[in-house]
């Protein structure tokens, strides 16, 4: 979870779950010819993406590989990626006011350690746009899922603060977060709890803490529904504290490739009455494979 100063978003680096927006006497038509032309331009981008990550025949011959998706909810399991995978996800976020396309590169160190970066390459804001925050960190499981015990994984990132002043709050962040993941049969959960720490232009940090519930479960065939319920507490002053709910479908088109797409609506808080949210997880390759 990260600020951008009127904004608490979540570890993923950049969710605008957690952006204001602009109240006004915008009908619902006006809306969602709003979200239909912002799809309409960031599309385009997702596409260019499996081109360049998903059919490229040297990757072809490692269908063995089993993403991990830490989308489209807010949480993020506390299963990392396999050993030497190293796998990218890529989304888009729709609402009247607030679009982005997000991403994340995840490496799997070793069987319990993951390397993360994340970036939003485009962000509009009210009218405002240009390229997101930056983020830097790594995820630890302590414990694996088994029959008495959840998987438990200590995750730490540091936001730099490349969108400067604007769509940003120009400052460096740090989030430090608690993910535990169980399977219960088929229906699977995550809970999160994040402490941040979010920079000051006037130096010092405000602090905030974020927690997050998610449940999946498999459907017929290669489809499968997650939903999940978060929130972050206030922390300042000038930013109320703020929760939403996230709906979503995913479709496995192979063990290594997830397509997902939902929508999340507003609970509490200032941030959009409703979002259309629609990407991918993919693993690239095993960069240990050769070794």
């Amino acid at each position: 979870m990260e600020t951008n100063g009127k904004t608490i978003q979540c570890h993923r680096l950049k969710h605008p779950y957690f952006a204001p927006e602009r109240r006004g006497s915008l009908m619902m038509a006006v809306q969602a010819v709003k979200v239909w032309t912002s799809l309409r331009t960031a599309v385009p981008t997702l596409v260019l993406s499996l081109l360049l990550f998903g059919f490229s025949r040297p990757m072809l011959a490692q269908d063995e590989l089993t993403a991990v998706p830490n989308r489209p909810t807010v949480s993020t399991t506390a299963q990392p990626v396999q050993p030497g995978v190293l796998e990218t996800e890529w989304g888009v976020d729709a609402a009247a006011l607030h679009q982005d396309v997000n991403g994340l590169l995840k490496f799997g160190v070793s069987r319990n350690f993951e390397l993360r970066f994340s970036n939003n390459p485009f962000t509009a804001d009210s009218g405002t746009h240009g390229v997101g925050d930056t983020a830097l960190g790594f995820k630890y499981r302590v414990t694996q899922d088994s029959r008495h015990q959840p998987s438990i994984a200590l995750m730490y990132m540091a936001k730099l603060p490349t969108a400067g002043d604007v769509l940003g709050s120009g400052e460096a962040d740090h989030i430090l977060t608690l993910l535990v993941s169980k399977d219960l049969g088929k229906h699977h959960f995550d809970f999160n709890l994040a402490a941040s720490l979010l920079g000051r232009s006037r130096g010092g940090f405000d602090r905030s803490y974020f927690n997050a519930l998610a449940w999946s479960y498999p459907l017929r065939g290669k489809w499968g529904a997650t939903a999940e319920l978060s929130g972050a507490t206030s922390p300042n002053q000038f930013t109320p504290a703020s929760a939403q709910f996230i709906a979503a479908a995913t479709y496995t088109a192979r063990p290594r490739l997830v397509f997902d797409f939902g929508m999340m609506g507003r609970i509490t808080g200032e941030i959009p009455h409703a979002m259309l949210i629609a990407g991918f997880t993919y693993s690239i390759a095993d960069l240990y494979r050769h070794r």
